[in-house]
């Protein structure tokens, strides 16, 4: 412990203080731009010194023994610097997004615009604040069962068509967007805020990557502070992967099941380049669609036949078959799409049809942040004896209860899969 003027109880009192309010500035953010500057380091140096946080502490207390305020900017200043001096080591902190930026934070993250779901879905899993989060894309106000906690906030447009007048006049210190998925559109909209606000950070993740997600809530949880909550979460995601993964990983290519996977659109599949394909690969199916072109073919209904899969997938949610999911409670509308592929003709001699091996899944449980719950459907449907242990309903449960801190109950809500175990 270093004294200050060989003072060991002022030391002391300095430690306590300087505690006391970064505990505080935690519970109640004081927002400030991050100009680049650190606070406090008042000669410089890019390290929040005792005798500079003592200073500042000082100086607090005597403004308020003599009745005097302290304005919000210089309020901000102390609790910020009190934060940084206890919990990034008295300097700033170095963090870096899933575009390969390298982004210096000189203060905690108090205001966010959020335009994405999948960022928002895993900021809740890590448990961050979502009262920092002052304005969000149109897709997640749509959504109000499963972002209840967002309704009525400030709506900055989408992905595609960003609303940058509402995202400045937020004055965010940092906005949060896609990496990769978006290609030059993301970049496009980093320059441009950037541009109007050179102060504002925009940090970017994909977070619906299989692939790449335990990777990238990592780096997420790094920038909003959450590394502990970070490597909680990503033990019992890569978990859940890891069983699917693991088992399949032993069944020889020739002897794995044959899968037709369908979009909202009939006869719309997907191939090799797709997140759809991907899965079905991670669950230790053969895609008998893999090898077509685009990514997403429109296949001929006699091609289907022909195959003869083992394992029929179909997906809801989303286009022309846009119900299920948390929103919907009633079934009825799923089951006459599963009656309507039953009754396609020729079908009642494919094997997945004479075997009871046809269903639905919705995609709120195969795409974005919760994919490892579809992957996990899919392998008890493709290898029921091998994964006779695993419920994904279970796992969905707890995934809900416990990361999304949420009190929504599969047993009465929602419509996820179909036909229902």
């Amino acid at each position: 412990m270093r004294l200050i003027g060989g003072n060991y109880f002022l030391a002391m009192f300095l430690n306590i203080a300087v505690l006391s309010i970064a505990i505080a500035m935690v519970t109640v953010p004081v927002a400030a731009a991050d100009t680049g500057a650190l606070p406090l380091d008042v000669n410089g140096d890019g390290t929040i010194g005792s005798d500079e946080m003592a200073s500042a502490i000082l100086d607090y207390l005597e403004r308020q023994h003599a009745g005097t305020s302290m304005d919000e900017g210089l309020y901000a200043d102390l609790t910020d610097g009190a934060y940084v001096y206890t919990y990034w080591n008295k300097t700033a902190k170095t963090v870096h997004d899933f575009s390969g930026q390298t982004v210096t934070l000189t203060r905690p993250i108090h205001r966010a615009v959020v335009m994405n779901g999948e960022t928002a879905e895993t900021l809740r899993s890590l448990g961050f604040d979502s009262t920092k989060v002052v304005g969000v894309g149109k897709y997640i106000l749509e959504d109000p069962v499963f972002f209840p906690e967002y309704a009525g906030m400030p709506n900055v447009g989408s992905i595609w068509s960003p609303d940058y007048e509402k995202i400045i006049s937020l004055s965010p210190d940092t906005v949060i967007i896609y990496a990769d998925f978006m290609d030059s559109k993301g970049d496009e909209i980093q320059e441009t805020i950037q541009s109007m606000d050179p102060s504002i950070h925009v940090l970017r993740y994909d977070l619906f990557n299989p692939e790449t997600y335990a990777e990238e809530v990592g780096l997420l949880a790094a920038a909003v502070d959450r590394e502990d909550e970070g490597s909680d979460f990503v033990a019992f995601y890569t978990q859940q992967m890891n069983t699917v993964t693991g088992r399949v990983a032993t069944i020889p290519e020739d002897e794995r099941v044959t899968v037709y996977f369908e979009n909202a659109d009939d006869y719309k599949s997907c191939a090799e380049g797709s997140g759809y394909h991907d899965k079905i690969i991670m669950a230790g199916g053969h895609n008998i669609f893999g090898n077509a072109t685009p990514s997403y073919p429109e296949v001929n209904p006699e091609s289907v036949l022909f195959a003869d899969p083992e394992v029929v997938l179909k997906l809801q949610g989303t286009g022309v078959l846009d119900f299920g999911g948390y929103a919907d409670d009633d079934t009825t509308r799923t089951a006459e799409v599963y009656e309507g592929l039953l009754a396609r003709p020729g079908w009642n001699s494919m094997a997945a049809v004479k075997d009871g091996r046809v269903y639905i899944i919705d995609s709120d449980i195969f795409g974005g942040p919760k994919h490892f719950i579809g992957i996990l459907y899919l392998a008890t449907w493709f290898y029921p004896d091998m994964f006779a242990d695993v419920n994904p309903e279970d796992v969905h449960q707890e995934y809900l209860t416990t990361y999304q801190h949420s009190d929504y109950d599969l047993s009465s809500h929602g419509v996820f899969v179909y036909p229902v175990a």
